[in-house]
């Protein structure tokens, strides 16, 4: 199969010493250079398609520096939650399990799901945080659930992608790279498996059609009839749903 065009490439501006990656779009409906931020699309700026007047993006970027930190933070919140404990409660592919830990003559932590409960054998002694071995845990299978969904959806949309990669981000859930690798958000693991389903074809989908034009959301509808009610989802629990992993 041919490959496809890749969709919008990835650029970087520093805002008051803080890298923030963003996005260029063209919009024959847009009428002036606009910022747009969202949990799934990150820093977006849209220029008019028949826009003549060159506008250096990073600059305009810079004039909104403070609206623009504003709304990431409210994406990124900085509040960290206390640490785990027995009768906490994880959200895992959309599920609220109760964690459980146990003290034991184990070398290393240990975690499991065993019915409703988030198993975690610590070694006698342990002084880590439990938070933190349990995110590692979770992370740890993010990777290839996420990727098996996207080998799959990938061959049921007819298209091939380069790489996959899963990486630690706040503010986007997945994106494609010019060169056709994609990268996923290891959140997406505590999603409900219909959300991550959604956004691993919002991605895959980019291989055909690269914009978000009608036909682009025709492409992602045939795949994905309820797309919409995920779309909503992530607006709604997107940014909240680490919870306790914060």
């Amino acid at each position: 199969m041919p490959t496809a065009p890749v969709p919008h490439p990835v650029y970087t501006v520093r805002l008051d010493g803080r890298t923030v990656e963003y996005t260029i779009r063209r919009s024959a409906r847009a009428k002036h250079v606009r910022i747009t931020i969202s949990a799934h699309d990150g820093v977006v700026v849209t220029f008019p398609t028949r826009m003549r007047r060159y506008v250096n993006p990073d600059d305009f970027i810079r004039e909104k520096q403070e609206w623009v930190l504003r709304h990431l933070e409210t994406l990124a919140p900085s509040t960290r939650a206390p640490e785990l404990t027995s009768g906490s409660r994880v959200s895992i592919y959309g599920r609220e399990y109760t964690v459980s830990i146990l003290n034991c003559s184990v070398r290393r932590p240990e975690i499991e799901l065993a019915g409703s409960e988030l198993r975690v054998a610590l070694p006698i002694g342990y002084d880590g945080e439990v938070k933190e071995a349990v995110r590692g845990w979770i992370r740890a299978q993010a990777a290839p659930a996420i990727e098996r969904e996207a080998e799959r959806l990938a061959g049921l949309i007819g298209v091939k992608y380069r790489r996959l990669t899963i990486r630690d981000q706040r503010t986007k859930w997945g994106s494609c790279s010019r060169t056709g690798n994609l990268s996923f958000n290891w959140r997406l693991i505590l999603f409900p498996p219909a959300v991550l389903r959604y956004v691993v074809i919002h991605e895959l989908c980019h291989l055909k059609q690269f914009n978000h034009s009608p036909r682009f959301w025709q492409l992602v509808e045939q795949f994905d009839p309820d797309y919409e009610s995920s779309i909503r989802w992530l607006r709604t629990h997107g940014v909240q749903i680490e919870g306790a992993l914060r």
